[in-house]
């Protein structure tokens, strides 16, 4: 699950209205998938009436893809550890969905407790998340800035290289395992993940900042600085 897979999606503009629910216009209630979708869509463009709405459909027995889009709508409010709760209990109870849309909303929880500073509870969101999708390089990523910003620097370090070993071409993965291996001294390790992320994303200010960092390191610690 990459980052944007995560993301609200956003670009329809739905009039909304708890009278006639917009997102269900001309749906049937046969259709909840195209009805789950277009929930989401309108929190893009009012996240306050998304949220009403979605909960006249979750007491309509609209099930897990109601309370998902209630979480997100909540998110989006600023709620953001309200929103992260609800969103994790819904993928916990969400049997009927595939495991691809649970390990989502699992990260996708991850993402809002970060948000919300508690990066204890997102690192067990993301770790839930792994149960349903393994391979999934952004929920190991995940893991590694929750565990960052716990400062649990050696278990930030193996997370992100479990997600580099899964896509070795992540280089926000190899950013933060630059991260914790500058913070553990490890100034050789962490200048190869620096280069390695650069020569992906060249213009990424955190991987900059993260080479002026490195530099810094080395000249306090009288090492011939590098590129």
């Amino acid at each position: 699950m990459t980052a944007s897979a995560r993301r609200v999606a956003a670009g329809a503009v739905f009039s909304l209205s708890l009278a006639a629910p917009a997102f269900a216009a001309d749906l049937t209630p046969l259709d909840p998938e195209r009805r789950h979708q277009a929930c989401i869509e309108a929190i893009a463009s009012d996240a306050e009436a998304a949220f009403e709405e979605a909960l006249a459909w979750r007491h309509q027995a609209g099930g897990w893809p109601a309370e998902h889009c209630v979480s997100l709508a909540l998110i989006a409010l600023g709620q953001e550890e309200d929103g992260a709760d609800r969103l994790r209990a819904a993928a916990e109870g969400a049997v009927s969905a595939t495991d691809a849309s649970r390990a989502i909303m699992f990260g996708q929880a991850g993402d809002a407790y970060l948000t919300a500073g508690r990066s204890d509870q997102a690192l067990s969101a993301f770790s839930r998340g792994i149960d349903f999708a393994p391979q999934d390089a952004g929920l190991r990523r995940g893991r590694a800035e929750a565990a960052l910003a716990l400062e649990d620097m050696g278990a930030a370090e193996a997370y992100a290289g479990e997600a580099v070993a899964v896509n070795p071409q992540d280089a926000e993965a190899l950013r933060l395992r630059g991260e914790a291996r500058l913070a553990q001294g490890d100034l050789n390790g962490a200048q190869a993940d620096m280069r390695a992320a650069r020569a992906l994303a060249p213009e990424n200010i955190e991987v900059l900042l993260l080479r002026g960092r490195i530099n810094e390191a080395r000249r306090l610690g009288e090492v011939v600085t590098l590129d």
